[in-house]
């Protein structure tokens, strides 16, 4: 009866007579009914990882399709597979291998753009990343932690569905994008936009909660979230997003392949093992989609999966989803655990899955489980008879049930000894000699580069990027940024005598430049302190330490598309304080660079193509640029010399009086404000919207024949008064006038004096830009009930109103844009 399944396949083992003899010919299971699945289980040291390498080794010599092992233990059962591989085949071609201590494969989680390539639906697409999303979370946080929060998940759902809006969305981002997404809800209580209009609506019963209440839900979907970002590998993997010429780890493309795949996460802590287990599964499961909907001839290769310690993976409805579903998409799974209780409580739905759907079962001498016993059960071998023979099998010995082909009978359980060991194993007959050892570890090392380079994600460097750190006075003429500031003299005693001729680490170092303290640099440009000049690293061409030279730099013998924009520094650094100056000041140098490095933005004298744009980064770039800690940012805040903006839609400082007092800013009229230049004590955050309102006139005015306009400018003198931006005709007339609001207590009387500002001009559009929601409905509101004189509009709004709905037409107000909705039409 067993004469059947002694053909190649995935090999069993040795079967064992009744009389106890062990016979020569391996029992495996036919490619055929592979796709009914097998669970494998067995007790620490039973010998189930060299049992399922040899199965592993047969089966890809019988199947056509991919072989993908998912390894958590951390035994080094990976290497002992790529071992054997090598000694049957003399190479390790067709193999990837990721040992994600190191490598994580390269998949762009949060991205449809292949399965809408594929023909699969969009609403389809979103639901099922949407769905294995949370699958991780629960799996970081477990089942009843996550759900506590009976809300959180929902709105999780919400936002990450309004990502993917068919119109305001995208097809692809990252999760710092989802979570700055989330903290924008936060802040501003304004809804993204999303054409459905069900969605729309939950969105707008989020936010309309009580401020505590709404305040308590975003705070339990952040504290959800966020567990994916605590690990910096996580986090890598999450926020990458594939673009044309990086590495790329695509499973469509590979599940066809006669390949093997050896995913090693045994470096990992465990939630990091489950999640990365998990987003493979999924990446899997998107995958066998997009090939299920291109093949219509049903002549797709068969895939095998084997997951070890697959109880991981208990409470993950998606591992009884692959179980229940996978048949259908000619995929085959292996799943390898200690027994099967363990499924049971954690996931009743899997356990029934593994006990109901799994065809072949191969168990060790295992701990007594009742369901297993009634599984493998038989006429002539009741439940209690197979417990008592489960119990009684040695090391290396297995008891097989297997599946019949349709309408046969299912062979009954029988006695198996594990395969002899496969050639190569150290233990074995046949071990690899010396000289195939050493290359062996040279193939290795050779296919880790090569996964990494092409497919993987390398997560030894910080971001996913070799981050310089240079070196002081090294052969190479590199510095780092801690290294140059010397932080053992970070203050400098305000007790010590003025001196010409005592200098310090601290007041030596150069200072008008940011160059040789960011953490921050293109890979293919190094700094020289020496020389006080940029270098190419291909050609050792110097450049100028400036913003031109570093374009050109880069440009030497590269592309200047090549490079991160967040990973060029600013390069000229005007800070212009003698040694003295600075000995005198309570602030370090690493605080007196960063204030003027903030001031500096703030008067918008970056090249922001290149180096810093207020409308669009962080200055959390800055930190990175000038070296300088959080603490130090945060003793500069506290002493007022910095005042924080806002956080989103991204981080900005302003230099206040105090500040630009330390770094002797003369902020002259006419120069740094005034007519034509700015406000006297604006905030970076007002010349970031200042500035987007102006190239939103010159972009739907100027630039539009139909308008009078021919040229826009900001912060121009009317009267006693400045606008913030205006368009005027080839008369100098305004023709279209834009006030930038900043919520502040003072909002009754200022914004109807804005307001009557713009209409006295009698303008063709009156435009406001206000921070997001709430500030429109401020504006609104004391233009209903100024403090002083009739009301400026009549008509009112719902609080929940997005400003998109306001229908208003007056001299003074006729268009009003949250600053990121704005901004985001620019972009477009």
């Amino acid at each position: 009866m067993l004469k059947r399944y002694r053909t190649p396949g995935l090999t069993l083992g040795l079967p064992v007579t009744e009389d106890r003899q062990t016979e020569s010919t391996p029992i495996s299971l036919p490619p055929q009914l592979q796709s009914l699945h097998t669970a494998w289980f067995g007790r620490t040291g039973s010998g189930k990882s060299t049992a399922l390498i040899t199965a592993m080794l047969d089966n890809h010599d019988a199947t056509a399709g991919a072989d993908i092992l998912v390894d958590p233990k951390g035994d080094g059962m990976a290497e002992e597979y790529l071992r054997a591989h090598y000694a049957r085949y003399g190479d390790l071609e067709n193999v990837y291998y990721f040992d994600c201590s190191e490598t994580l494969p390269a998949l762009s989680f949060f991205d449809i753009r292949e399965q809408l390539a594929d023909g699969i639906d969009r609403t389809t697409a979103v639901e099922d990343t949407v769905d294995h999303y949370i699958e991780i979370l629960i799996g970081i946080m477990g089942r009843d932690r996550f759900e506590r929060a009976v809300r959180s998940p929902d709105i999780i759902r919400y936002v990450l569905k309004s990502l993917f809006d068919p119109v305001h969305g995208m097809d692809s981002f990252s999760h710092r994008q989802f979570q700055s997404a989330v903290a924008h809800l936060h802040e501003t209580r304004d809804p993204p936009p999303v054409v459905d209009e069900d969605l729309q609506a939950m969105l707008g019963g989020v936010a309309a909660n009580s401020k505590r209440s709404f305040d308590e839900l975003m705070q339990g979907v952040a504290n959800r979230i966020e567990k994916i970002p605590v690990d910096a590998r996580l986090a890598q993997l999450f926020n990458h997003v594939h673009s044309d010429g990086d590495a790329r780890f695509d499973l469509r493309d590979v599940i066809d392949e006669d390949a093997v795949v050896l995913i090693d996460t045994g470096g990992l802590r465990p939630e990091s093992r489950r999640v990365v287990t998990l987003v493979v599964l999924s990446s899997l499961w998107t995958a066998l989609r997009r090939r299920a909907q291109q093949d219509d001839a049903g002549t797709q290769r068969l895939v095998n999966l084997y997951l070890e310690e697959a109880a991981q993976l208990a409470d993950s409805d998606l591992l009884a989803n692959l179980l229940s579903q996978a048949r259908s998409f000619d995929l085959s799974m292996t799943l390898a655990m200690q027994f099967p209780a363990q499924l049971q409580q954690a996931n009743p739905r899997a356990y029934a899955e593994l006990l109901n759907n799994v065809s072949t079962v191969v168990t060790g001498n295992v701990a007594v489980d009742s369901d297993l016993g009634r599984r493998l059960a038989t006429d002539d071998m009741p439940p209690a008879a197979v417990q008592n023979r489960l119990r009684a099998l040695r090391r290396g010995e297995w008891l097989v049930s297997l599946p019949a082909a349709f309408g046969e009978t299912e062979p009954r359980p029988f006695l198996v000894e594990s395969a002899p060991l496969p050639a190569g194993d150290p233990n074995g007959p046949e071990p690899l000699s010396a000289a195939r050892e050493t290359a062996l570890q040279g193939h290795i090392d050779l296919l880790g580069d090569w996964t990494q380079q092409q497919h993987g994600l390398d997560v030894r460097v910080a971001g996913g990027r070799q981050v310089q750190r240079r070196q002081p006075s090294s052969a190479s003429g590199e510095t780092d940024g801690e290294s140059a500031r010397n932080q053992d003299a970070d203050r400098v005693s305000k007790s010590e005598p003025e001196s010409d001729t005592a200098p310090t680490a601290e007041t030596d170092v150069r200072i008008d430049s940011a160059l040789p303290f960011s953490t921050r640099f293109p890979t293919m440009v190094k700094y020289s302190p020496e020389l006080h000049a940029l270098v190419c690293r291909d050609c050792q061409t110097r450049y100028d330490p400036t913003s031109d030279g570093m374009k050109n730099a880069i440009s030497c013998c590269h592309h200047i598309d090549d490079v991160d924009r967040d990973d060029v520094p600013i390069c000229d650094l005007p800070l212009n304080l003698s040694r003295n100056e600075r000995l005198r000041s309570p602030y370090t140098n690493a605080q007196l660079q960063f204030l003027q490095a903030v001031y500096t933005a703030h008067q918008r004298r970056f090249d922001p193509d290149l180096e810093y744009d207020l409308l669009s980064d962080s200055m959390i770039r800055l930190q990175e640029y000038t070296g300088i800690t959080h603490e130090e940012v945060q003793e500069l805040v506290d002493a007022e010399a910095l005042s924080v903006d806002c956080k989103y839609p991204h981080k900005l400082y302003t230099v206040t009086a105090k500040g630009r007092n330390a770094i002797a800013v003369q902020h002259r009229e006419g120069i740094a404000h005034g007519h034509l230049q700015g406000d006297l004590s604006e905030s970076s955050y007002h010349v970031a919207m200042v500035e987007v309102g102006r190239r939103y006139i010159e972009q739907a005015f100027v630039e539009d024949d139909s308008s009078a306009a021919v040229e826009a400018v900001s912060y121009y003198e009317v009267g006693e008064g400045r606008l913030d931006a205006v368009g005027l005709d080839t008369n100098g007339d305004i023709v279209v006038a834009l006030e930038a609001e900043r919520s502040n207590h003072d909002t009754r009387r200022a914004v109807p004096e804005d307001f009557d500002k713009m209409a006295e001009h009698r303008p063709e559009a009156s435009i406001w830009i206000v921070e997001n929601r709430d500030g429109a409905h401020r504006v609104l509101s004391s233009l209903n009930e100024p403090s002083d004189g009739e009301p400026r509009v009549e008509k009112t709004y719902s609080p929940n109103s997005p400003p998109s709905s306001f229908n208003i037409d007056v001299p003074g107000f006729s268009e009003i844009y949250t600053f990121r909705n704005l901004r985001a039409q620019l972009d477009d």
